[in-house]
């Protein structure tokens, strides 16, 4: 038998700059920064393992979103084997450089989302997913299906309780996984996982059946005239509602159905029709209702539900409302606009990032057609006017820049002191290396 291997820890590991004299032993250079969580930190000694815990104040950092496109065109900058040549545009690396330090300053984040997962899957996977969650730093939007549960589930709440007028009281921490406003921990683990085959086969075809229906739905907009931007945006807002509906009610045919054996399913398929969307919405709106055990009362309670999913409230709800603004904008474009030009295969993609994610976002980097559909009249106003999120595109490239300059300006001295304190000098130095270590 060979001989075992012992294992052995050394905590230093975990001891990094900046270094202070311990206040334990008094060695010089010895005191350094150990580990950081919320809004404390620890020091302790290289030497002696000396450890004291210190209170960090509380952060309010902007949330800034990156659309995919922004994402790949920083990664390629920095990428030597995947971009990085003389015709890559030098603004790409400057706002990487920008983006990172604000990041490392704890002034900014940039949450990642299933949208940057999806549209990565494709194309240059781990070399994108490396840059997102590097800006993320272990941040991410929940989905949107859930980000819209949740808004529909807050404001029926608020309506079942009362209120006149209800609102959207969501706030950024019940829609963004993990403790985006915490200060930053120098040690960030990422598990890698593979995408599929199949699964990227089975995005690309889900994506082409979408965009061969909106290519008629776009010749059919071309033609109309007689409809109004209101038209459309009635039309959307009370489209969700009613397809929860039909789902609901077809999922309760399937699975009694299957109960009777009926309609042969596996236990994946069942689980699927009783843990759909619709199936979930539906029970968490009957959830906020009076408990009852009497049939009658039961359906009374469904009612309201069903009563709620098909009125115009829903029409108040940001995503839905967001969601169909941007597809009256872009009917409205066509039909009374001139535009001829069909949008780019990834819209509805775009249409349900942004309505989604916008509401809760400082500033939004999207791109150019997005941007254009964000500026027609009736939806600009109303969006200005409801939230407060900054919108740039390659259009305005300078704005934005200037923007993220800002936001370091606007940065008192005593937090960029703490800052420089907890991580040392060189800590907010942009990692324009990241692609250069080898796994």
């Amino acid at each position: 038998m060979g001989k075992e291997k012992a294992f052995v820890f050394d905590p230093r590991v975990f001891i990094s700059k900046p270094y202070l004299k311990c206040p334990q032993c008094h060695k010089p250079e010895a005191f350094g920064t150990n580990w950081i969580s919320g809004n404390r930190f620890t020091r302790r000694c290289k030497e002696c393992f000396y450890i004291e815990g210190y209170k960090l104040p509380k952060l309010n950092k902007k949330v800034i979103y990156l659309d995919q496109f922004v994402i790949s065109l920083m990664m390629k900058a920095l990428n030597n084997k995947l971009g990085k040549t003389k015709s890559t545009d030098s603004f790409w690396l400057a706002l990487f450089e920008k983006i990172d330090r604000l990041i490392k300053l704890q002034l900014i984040i940039c949450p990642d989302s299933t949208f940057h997962q999806d549209e990565s899957a494709p194309y240059q996977f781990e070399a994108q997913r490396r840059m997102y969650e590097h800006l993320s730093n272990g941040s991410s939007f929940y989905d949107p299906g859930t980000i819209k549960r949740f808004q529909i589930s807050d404001y029926f709440r608020q309506m079942i309780k009362g209120a006149e007028k209800p609102e959207s009281n969501l706030d950024r921490s019940q829609v963004i996984r993990g403790h985006y406003n915490d200060w930053q921990e120098r040690i960030r683990l990422s598990v890698n996982f593979d995408i599929k085959a199949e699964e990227i086969e089975q995005l690309k075809s889900s994506k082409e059946k979408i965009n061969q229906a909106l290519e008629q739905l776009f010749e059919a907009w071309k033609k109309e005239n007689r409809r109004k931007y209101k038209d459309w945006f009635i039309e959307e807002a009370m489209a969700y509602g009613q397809a929860i509906v039909r789902q609901y009610y077809d999922n309760l045919s399937k699975i009694y159905l299957v109960s009777i054996g009926r309609l042969p399913a596996t236990a994946e398929e069942y689980i699927n029709l009783v843990m759909s969307d619709a199936n979930t919405i539906i029970h968490d709106l009957q959830g906020y209702l009076p408990e009852t055990k009497d049939p009658d009362k039961k359906k009374e309670n469904l009612k309201k539900v069903i009563d709620f999913l098909l009125s115009d409230k829903m029409a108040d709800i940001p995503s839905i409302r967001l969601m169909a603004q941007l597809w009256s904008a872009l009917a409205d474009q066509f039909a009374h606009r001139g535009r001829r030009r069909n949008p780019s295969d990834g819209i509805a993609n775009d249409i349900s990032m942004v309505s989604t994610i916008l509401p809760y976002c400082d500033a939004m980097f999207i791109d150019r057609e997005m941007h254009g559909i964000l500026n027609h009249a009736e939806l600009k106003e109303d969006v200005k006017n409801k939230y407060k999120t900054n919108i740039y595109s390659v259009a305005n490239k300078k704005e934005i820049m200037e923007y993220l300059d800002s936001i370091e300006s606007a940065a008192s001295e005593a937090h960029l002191k703490k800052v420089k304190e907890v991580y040392g000098e060189d800590w907010p130095k942009p990692f324009i290396e990241m692609y250069n270590y080898k796994k």
